[in-house]
């Protein structure tokens, strides 16, 4: 007997091919019926046996096209209706949105073969996409997802295209951002703002090629913003990239056709290579290899370090333009430094001919800047996201909080900045923001949020924001929630959205068993008001309890101690004066003299940083005193320790009394091992070492098998590497999943905060209405 039904499927679903596969498995069934995008999903309605329904919905749910993810999907019965063959129905939106959102997707294999076939009609095209791969986040201003809601409407298929559009066996059936050459996204090359050239596109690449390696820089439109580029082996041009973008130090990516080429240069492991390889294509931390084949200038590129940032070409323009220059390029982030990455045309040829030389554009407009992930990886294989942007976001799944059928706002944290929303059961959490201490940086956030309300058709009924008073988007969601008309705000606490995020990731939130999170960072605002950084928590009962910290140190001259290591090392050593002066010669003596008539007086706050304390350390070593970049002393600290002979498994002792980790037996032994002419790079080993040996050292006082890490400090590969092997085995350990360890999961985090303190309102309610029975 033939029935009709209908199938609805949420999730990310969307840009993905779905429509197509489903039209070309109920063709090949001999299926009749229609597929949809709407605002909720994908809708499949079709009339079948029994014994066909079932093949055809166990095919649709369980073999979706590899770049879905289904969240939840219903099938039932529907009026039986008579269908003339399946076909693709035009798209329809009567709800409010309720699905994932598509990021954008590196190009695949079929389309890079295609690209290098001189008989293919796509052979050269630097814009070639298909259903597997391409734009997709960042030029989308509506949903559902079709070609009318992106910035490609204005570009109309030619014939072929449309043929291909319309084939059910055709790789780009119902592509929506299929072109070609004949239909092509135009290229243009400014060599001056007013100075426009318009060659055919292998004509404009071959230039450019020319350019670089003539020692030019270029600035080139990516997928979620423009790139600076020039040949990484040419000294002269990645020193004057530096000068002009005020960069003098922090790590440059280099970009590779292909892994072949890139494992020339570094060790490329299979979780390395895979990570490159997927479909985000993030830059990728990789360890250098003593010599580099391709003769990069790895001294300039990554001063200091024993990584490289390591990027495959994920688009086809960057993919043709690697090719025609045959050599490593650099290619970082077009802006300058600590300012948002350009992604608007116009605000490229305004501002980037200040650092480029050429900029080379396209008419696809980017509705959504977004920076290149970033990774690395532990040498036991543990990955630790450092950024979270182009090809991660905007999406987390599976969503571990209650549904919610009023928008929740989280407005995040101050660095790294990346807020979450929580809409019905989808969770999105935005790519990477920047620190948001300059107004571009704080219109992008505004921007981006903004945008993503207007796709989902929503705003925030809830806000939450981290408890700072100084900070932006606490002041920013306070203010949004006033213009939303919202009673009040919920500030929490920057260390415990911290340990929310990682309990959270791990599924720990309803843990019937007690947690250890071990909270490790640079800077938050204390439930004492003083500057927390150290924080060891315990989680039992939907409860969290301060239970132990870094002894507090002066925090001098507020923020700026952030950048200048040297001030932390000062602020440690006023423990021991006597020893001030293995670092007198980083300060002036007009400095010196004002710090230290400073340090005589009570200072406003105290820190308990970690990050400070390893700022601090690494000064006193001689490895840095001031900051061009964050975390700068922290990652030559660690390059330091990796490069050590010796990896001495004796620790400097962190004693716990009444909750306080008193350090002062640890700077005694550390400055004696300095004294004595131990090897930095010896010292430096010791310093991490015994930092995960302080982390078996709490789990064991405090009686707990669980322990969570979360934290900036987590960041560092060899510290969380050296805190697995001291724990494994011993204790049941967390690390962050798909978020990084920074402040880009402080949303994340405040959410899961929210949602604690939901649950111990209602234990306290359940509580209290026992005891009412009980006294009846």
């Amino acid at each position: 007997m033939l029935r009709t039904y209908h199938i609805h499927i949420r999730g990310l679903v969307q840009g993905v091919g779905f429509r197509p596969f489903v039209c070309q498995l109920a063709t090949k069934m001999n299926i009749g019926g229609w597929v949809s995008n709407t605002n909720e999903g994908v809708i499949i309605e079709f009339t079948a046996n029994l014994i066909d329904t079932a093949e055809f919905c166990h095919e649709v749910i369980h073999h979706p096209p590899r770049n879905a993810q289904i969240t939840h999907h219903a099938i039932y019965k529907t009026v039986t209706k008579t269908f003339d063959g399946f076909t693709i129905r035009e798209s329809f939106s009567t709800t409010r949105p309720d699905l994932l959102l598509t990021p954008d997707i590196a190009i695949c294999g079929e389309c890079k073969a295609e690209l290098m076939e001189p008989v293919n009609k796509r052979y050269g095209y630097a814009f070639t996409t298909c259903l597997n791969c391409g734009p997709r986040y960042s030029i989308v201003d509506a949903l559902p997802y079709d070609r009318e809601h992106t910035t490609m409407k204005h570009l109309h298929m030619c014939g072929e295209c449309n043929t291909e559009y319309h084939d059910i066996h055709n790789r780009r059936h119902y592509s929506q951002t299929n072109s070609c050459k004949t239909c092509a996204v135009q290229m243009h090359l400014y060599q001056s703002p007013e100075n426009r050239i318009d060659p055919d596109q292998s004509a404009i690449l071959a230039q450019v090629a020319e350019a670089i390696l003539q020692g030019r820089i270029l600035a080139v439109k990516g997928v979620g913003g423009y790139l600076l580029i020039c040949d990484a082996t040419n000294r002269e041009a990645i020193q004057m990239l530096r000068i002009k973008k005020n960069r003098p130090s922090k790590p440059l990516a280099v970009l590779y056709p292909d892994t072949a080429s890139a494992s020339k240069d570094v060790e490329l492991r299979k979780v390395e290579e895979d990570a490159l390889l997927s479909n985000a294509a993030p830059i990728v931390l990789c360890k250098l290899k003593p010599v580099a084949d391709n003769h990069i200038c790895r001294d300039q590129i990554a001063p200091g370090l024993n990584r490289l940032g390591v990027m495959i070409a994920y688009s086809p323009l960057l993919y043709f333009l690697s090719l025609q220059v045959g050599r490593p390029l650099i290619a970082t982030s077009a802006n300058i430094s600590g300012s948002p990455i350009i992604y608007k045309d116009q605000d490229a040829l305004q501002e980037l001919f200040e650092v480029a030389d050429w900029v080379l554009t396209y008419d696809r407009d980017i509705l959504v800047p977004q920076d290149d992930s970033v990774m690395q990886f532990t040498d036991a294989g543990r990955r630790i996201i450092l950024r979270r942007g182009r090809g991660l976001a905007p999406n987390y799944f599976p969503n571990p909080f209650r549904k919610n059928e009023q928008t929740v706002l989280a407005a995040g944290g101050e660095l790294k900045s990346a807020f979450a929303l929580l809409d019905r059961k989808n969770l999105y959490i935005s790519q990477y923001l920047g620190d948001q201490a300059t107004i571009e940086s704080q219109e992008s956030y505004s921007n981006t949020l903004h945008h993503l309300l207007q796709l989902l058709q929503t705003q925030p009924a809830q806000v939450l924001v981290d408890a700072h008073p100084g900070y932006y988007v606490s002041q920013y969601g306070k203010e949004l929630a006033g213009k939303n008309g919202l009673a009040s705000v919920v500030e929490i606490q920057h260390h415990k959205a911290h340990f929310g995020a990682v309990l959270a990731e791990n599924n720990l939130l309803h843990s019937k068993e007690p947690v250890m999170g071990i909270i490790w960072d640079g800077t938050g605002f204390g439930d004492d008001r003083q500057i927390w950084g150290s924080e060891c928590f315990l989680y039992q009962g939907h409860e969290m309890k301060r239970i132990a910290h870094l002894n507090f140190f002066p925090q001098l001259v507020g923020d700026k101690m952030s950048k200048e290591p040297r001030l932390s090392a000062l602020s440690l050593l006023s423990r021991v004066p006597d020893k001030m002066h293995i670092i007198r010669q980083y300060f002036t003596e007009t400095e010196w003299t004002y710090f230290q008539k400073l340090m005589l007086q009570t200072q406003p706050h105290q820190t308990s940083s970690m990050g400070r304390f390893l700022d601090g350390l690494a000064c006193m070593l001689g490895i840095g005193t001031h900051h061009s970049y964050e975390g700068e002393a922290a990652m030559l600290l660690e390059a330091a320790a990796g490069n050590a002979v010796v990896k001495s498994r004796e620790t400097y002792p962190l004693v716990e009394e009444q909750g306080v980790l008193i350090w002062d037996l640890f700077l005694e032994q550390f400055l004696a091992d300095i004294a004595a002419g131990m090897p930095v790079a010896e010292i430096a080993w010791k310093v991490f070492h015994s930092l995960a040996a302080l982390a078996v050292q709490l789990c064991t006082t405090h009686g707990v098998q669980r322990v969570a890490f979360s934290g900036g400090v987590f960041q560092n590969a060899l510290l969380t590497d050296l805190t697995e092997q001291e724990l494994s085995g011993k204790f049941d350990v967390y690390f962050h999943q798909q978020l990084s360890p920074n402040d880009e999961n402080i949303g994340f985090g405040q959410l899961a905060f929210h949602e604690i303190s939901s649950e111990q309102t209602a234990d306290s309610a359940a509580l209290n209405s026992a005891s009412d029975f009980q006294k009846m």
